[in-house]
């Protein structure tokens, strides 16, 4: 058994082992052979480049890419494929190669004819090939790639839409091979669409000797673009992309062109190729290759779709309507408008002030309600207050009518004796005159019970004074006197002379103070053996204290907070407002009412206001 058991611990770390150096194993690497056609400088070739990279490099990051360029063979003979056939071979001789990848339509001519077969059975993947330099139909199997249509009828159709009343079309192109190539294929597709168009060819020419042709061009005509490498005397070389800006600003009419990169640099647009695509979609072909089994087929070859743009400065430049574009095609450089670029952030901030406008709407909807309310409350209120009044004189009409009795009586005595004193022989006009003086004196003082009371019964706006307090109660006491004498109860007034002033309205705080004597009577007459009201004025702490105590039986301890709540009473048929108006006074005022049992019986009920300072 601990033999058996020793085996499978050797087994289980063997087999932890192998796991642990297989997860630890690098990715395969691969090795590619890439050929360019044209200098890597062109900026369609730079843009072919940087997306099949990043294709690439995202499938196989430890690829091997071995670059050599075409361009910089120089040599001009007809042995010039040999010799750099045989450089290759000499210099990849032990490199294994997974694929030979090919740039351009020169370097898959090399390739097929010269490279392939020094190779044998690596397969070889193309892009940027144009038809028809190559007849891709007769490539063998392992050579597979993206080709492109030469757009030169979708651009002519372009710019005829664009410009209707054109009569002349003129072709530039370079005087290599290859340019005679695209020439004569850009005369093919551009032919059968001449209808009253005039076409012309700009081929053997100079650098110079061109820019001054197209700045000399006539109206009605316009300039389509095909590639150039080399001028007329074949020793100046180009790249079309840097060539076409200048070309473009110079140039009396438009020019349109072939390649997507030429799009910015002047040109109207055309049914475009678009290197950075093709460079992407190659390198996913690329990647299927690398990735076959042995035995496995080639994926299929596949024909680029070419595209219509147009630079939208151009034809505000040339004074093309934007109305004759084409459909399907994409225009370019337009500014975006504020609406187009923020139109999320716009709708946003547009919802947000709607949300914002309806709430400040609501809340002052809300704001003038509750204001509307609050003076519909105060409106009330001071009705009430005048209904309490009114109850209250009621309740006062005797003391109104005693008070007024003694004067009226006096008048009228006095009035008599007048009569009779002046009725003398002689007139007794000193004493008629002392008569007639009383009766002045007593019709003031009927005066001034009659406007007392129409102070207390008065619906008016409360007016803000410095107030005695002392003589408010004076004058509540007075008021309340003939209730008093009905009641045989005995009201005393306990003044402090030194008390301060408060600020408020005298009529309304002599109303709370006729309110609460008239409550300590109510509660005294008919429970009290002892029937005694009593008015205080005290100092207490910067405020001014009125306090009316009776001798009655007190109030439940289960009451005193509902006390001066709407509504509440303790009489039979009394309404429950009388404490009510005398708390809302007095806190309009500034103050406190407060309800308390007295230690020797009966109901203390204070009144605090704050004093005004005395200066």
């Amino acid at each position: 058994m601990r033999l058996l058991r020793g085996a499978l611990d050797v087994a289980c770390m063997i087999v932890a082992l192998t796991g642990a150096s297989h997860a630890q194993a690098k990715p395969e690497v691969r090795h590619v052979l890439f050929i360019y056609s044209h200098k890597a400088s062109a900026p369609g070739l730079v843009a072919f480049v940087r997306q099949l990279q990043a294709v690439v490099g995202r499938q196989y990051p430890n690829a091997e890419m071995y670059e050599e360029h075409l361009d910089n063979s120089g040599l001009p003979n007809p042995t010039q494929p040999a010799q750099l056939t045989s450089r290759l071979v000499e210099k990849y001789r032990g490199v294994r190669l997974d694929a030979i990848l090919v740039e351009g339509t020169p370097g898959l001519r090399f390739v097929v004819e010269h490279l392939r077969g020094e190779f044998p059975g690596v397969p070889v993947v193309y892009g940027g090939a144009f038809e028809p330099i190559v007849d891709f139909a007769s490539l063998p199997a392992d050579v597979v790639g993206r080709r492109h249509p030469l757009p030169f009828a979708s651009t002519f159709r372009m710019a005829r839409a664009l410009q209707p009343d054109a009569q002349r079309v003129v072709v530039v192109g370079g005087a290599t091979p290859t340019d005679s190539l695209l020439i004569k294929e850009a005369q093919r597709q551009i032919t059968p669409l001449l209808v009253g168009v005039q076409l012309e060819v700009y081929q053997d020419w100079t650098y110079e000797g061109l820019i001054d042709s197209l700045r000399h061009l006539p109206p009605r005509t316009f300039v389509l673009l095909s590639d150039f490498s080399k001028d007329q005397s074949g020793v100046r070389r180009f790249v079309p992309g840097d060539l076409v800006a200048s070309l473009t600003r110079v140039a009396s009419v438009p020019v349109y062109g072939i390649a997507r990169n030429w799009v910015g640099d002047g040109i109207v647009g055309g049914g475009v190729m678009d290197f950075g695509d093709d460079g992407a979609r190659t390198a996913m072909l690329l990647v299927r290759v690398l990735k076959r089994h042995p035995g496995d087929p080639m994926p299929a070859s596949e024909v680029a779709a070419n595209e219509l743009l147009i630079d939208w400065r151009q034809l505000q430049r040339w004074e093309l309507p934007e109305s004759r574009v084409p459909a399907g095609t994409e225009v370019l450089f337009r500014p975006v408008s504020p609406w187009t670029r923020y139109r999320g952030e716009i709708i946003a901030g547009f919802a947000l002030f709607l949300v914002e406008s309806v709430l400040i709407a609501l809340l002052l909807h809300e704001r003038s309600q509750r204001r509307r309310a609050q003076r519909m409350v105060e409106e009330q209120r001071a009705q009430v207050e005048h209904m309490g009044r009114v109850a209250t004189l009621n309740g006062l009409a005797a003391a109104v009518s005693h008070e007024l009795r003694q004067p009226l009586a006096a008048i009228r005595t006095n009035a008599e004796a007048g009569v009779r004193l002046l009725g003398r022989n002689p007139p007794d006009v000193h004493e008629a005159r002392l008569a007639l003086q009383d009766i002045a004196s007593d019709d003031a003082r009927a005066g001034e019970v009659v406007e007392h009371y129409r102070a207390l019964l008065r619906q008016q706006p409360p007016v803000s004074t410095d107030v005695d307090m002392n003589a408010v109660c004076r004058n509540a006491a007075k008021l309340v006197s003939s209730e008093v004498a009905v009641r045989r109860a005995h009201l005393e007034l306990r003044l402090d002379p030194d008390i301060a002033k408060v600020r408020g309205d005298p009529v309304q705080l002599q109303q709370v103070v006729i309110n609460l004597a008239l409550n300590a009577l109510e509660a005294i007459s008919t429970s009290a053996p002892t029937r005694e009201v009593a008015i205080r004025t005290t100092r207490n702490n910067g405020s001014v204290e009125v306090r009316v105590s009776d001798s009655g039986a007190g109030l439940p301890p289960e009451l005193l907070d509902r006390f001066f709540e709407p509504f509440f009473t303790t009489k039979q048929h009394g309404l429950g407002m009388g404490m009510t108006i005398a708390r809302t006074i007095v806190e309009r005022h500034h103050g406190s009412i407060g309800a308390t049992n007295s230690v020797t019986g009966g109901a203390v009920l204070t009144v605090t206001l704050p004093a005004v300072p005395r200066g």
